[in-house]
Protein backbone atom coordinates (compact mmCIF):
# COMPACT_ATOMS: atom_id res chain seq x y z
CA UNK A 1 0.00 0.00 0.00
CA UNK A 2 2.95 2.22 0.59
CA UNK A 3 4.40 1.42 -2.33
CA UNK A 4 1.55 2.57 -4.84
CA UNK A 5 0.63 5.73 -2.77
CA UNK A 6 4.71 6.43 -3.43
CA UNK A 7 3.99 6.11 -7.26
CA UNK A 8 0.87 7.65 -7.14
CA UNK A 9 2.43 10.81 -5.42
CA UNK A 10 5.54 10.57 -7.90
CA UNK A 11 2.74 10.36 -10.93
CA UNK A 12 0.58 13.41 -9.66
CA UNK A 13 4.00 15.72 -9.15
CA UNK A 14 4.99 14.87 -12.53
CA UNK A 15 1.72 15.89 -14.28
CA UNK A 16 1.66 19.16 -12.36
CA UNK A 17 5.01 20.17 -13.34
CA UNK A 18 4.16 18.60 -17.28
CA UNK A 19 1.16 20.69 -17.07
CA UNK A 20 2.20 23.96 -15.62
CA UNK A 21 2.48 26.92 -18.15
CA UNK A 22 6.22 27.70 -18.84
CA UNK A 23 7.78 30.56 -16.62
CA UNK A 24 11.11 30.26 -18.09
CA UNK A 25 10.52 33.25 -20.54
CA UNK A 26 11.38 35.40 -17.85
CA UNK A 27 14.52 33.53 -16.47
CA UNK A 28 17.54 35.79 -17.82
CA UNK A 29 19.50 34.17 -20.70
CA UNK A 30 22.75 33.09 -18.31
CA UNK A 31 21.06 31.52 -15.99
CA UNK A 32 19.00 29.34 -18.98
CA UNK A 33 22.43 28.49 -19.87
CA UNK A 34 23.57 27.25 -16.80
CA UNK A 35 20.02 25.29 -16.12
CA UNK A 36 20.36 23.65 -19.63
CA UNK A 37 24.09 23.05 -18.94
CA UNK A 38 23.63 21.01 -15.30
CA UNK A 39 20.46 19.18 -17.43
CA UNK A 40 23.01 17.89 -19.56
CA UNK A 41 25.51 16.77 -17.36
CA UNK A 42 23.13 15.32 -14.90
CA UNK A 43 22.23 11.61 -14.78
CA UNK A 44 19.50 9.53 -12.73
CA UNK A 45 16.92 11.90 -12.85
CA UNK A 46 13.61 11.56 -11.72
CA UNK A 47 10.89 12.17 -13.74
CA UNK A 48 9.65 15.19 -12.54
CA UNK A 49 13.46 16.43 -13.28
CA UNK A 50 13.82 15.39 -16.66
CA UNK A 51 9.72 17.40 -17.00
CA UNK A 52 11.95 20.44 -15.96
CA UNK A 53 14.95 19.82 -18.00
CA UNK A 54 12.46 19.28 -21.35
CA UNK A 55 10.97 22.41 -20.48
CA UNK A 56 14.62 24.22 -20.23
CA UNK A 57 15.39 22.80 -23.63
CA UNK A 58 12.26 23.74 -25.19
CA UNK A 59 13.02 27.01 -24.20
CA UNK A 60 16.71 26.93 -25.54
CA UNK A 61 14.84 26.19 -28.65
CA UNK A 62 11.96 28.68 -29.21
CA UNK A 63 14.80 31.21 -28.34
CA UNK A 64 16.91 30.20 -30.89
CA UNK A 65 14.11 30.24 -33.49
CA UNK A 66 14.08 33.97 -32.79
CA UNK A 67 17.72 33.79 -33.08
CA UNK A 68 19.32 34.11 -29.70
CA UNK A 69 21.34 31.44 -29.42
CA UNK A 70 21.90 31.44 -25.90
CA UNK A 71 21.63 27.59 -25.10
Amino acid sequence: MVICVRYLFIALATLLVACQPSNMASVPDKELRQRNYKCAMAGGLSPAEIQVCKNIRRECDERASKGNYVC
